[in-house]
């Protein structure tokens, strides 16, 4: 079983990998929880991000502001294809479904080379992914106000806080990183994530001895 991206019809047939139910029919969580997610996630997650990719990559060109776009794009490599799984994607669910790449609306594809780990954050974890995401989404601020880049700095303003507001309103409530310091899921949604998903709760026990 798995919980690979699917269509909406297919929800109650395949619970995710890390639930013990076998079936997601009757679950008071289908629906308020990204157990289970679809091609709208993902392309939700997409129109919300892209936006702001467009703008950032044309105004630090546009601005002359290359050499910092040579150092910026090696520190979002590295960010995406292993920091941000060693400190946050491990710690998630999703982290256990079959396969070698990831299958949730955010990371599509990316490699899982850590291996998982069920705890939750550590305040260090959360401290050094919310550093490193301030670094890489807000670092055209300085560089654009240098340059005179007002429209361009607003418009990228824009998307970052449409970015923010709108993953918190579509996706970070129904995230099931319950530990991720954006998450916004319900505490009734909590309890009984911790249900369906022993090994999780087992590991969040340990932390707290």
């Amino acid at each position: 079983m798995g919980c690979d991206l699917q269509f909406p019809n297919s929800r109650q047939h395949k619970p995710a990998a890390a639930c013990i139910r076998e079936t997601c029919t009757n679950c008071e969580l289908n629906g308020n929880l990204l157990c289970v997610h679809t091609f709208k996630d993902l392309i939700e997650f997409a129109v919300l991000a892209i936006p702001w990719f467009i703008t950032f990559f044309y105004g630090m060109i546009n601005g002359g502001h290359i050499v910092a776009l040579i150092i910026w794009i090696p520190l979002a490599i590295f960010f995406f294809i292993y920091f941000e799984a060693l400190v946050l994607c491990r710690h998630c669910p999703h982290y256990a479904e079959q396969g070698k790449t990831l299958r949730c609306h955010a990371n599509y594809g990316l490699p899982k080379i850590p291996k998982i780990n069920p705890r939750s954050l550590s305040r260090i974890e959360q401290i050094s992914w919310l550093l490193y995401i301030a670094i890489l989404f807000l670092s055209f601020i300085p560089f654009y106000i240098i340059a005179q880049q007002w429209l361009l700095l607003a418009i990228n303003l824009v998307f970052t806080f449409t970015l923010v507001i709108g993953l918190l309103k579509t996706k970070c409530n129904r995230c099931y990183n319950l530990s991720c310091p954006f998450n916004r899921t319900p505490s009734d949604v909590r309890e009984k994530f911790f249900q369906y998903y022993p090994i999780f709760a087992q590991a969040r026990q340990k932390m707290k001895k």
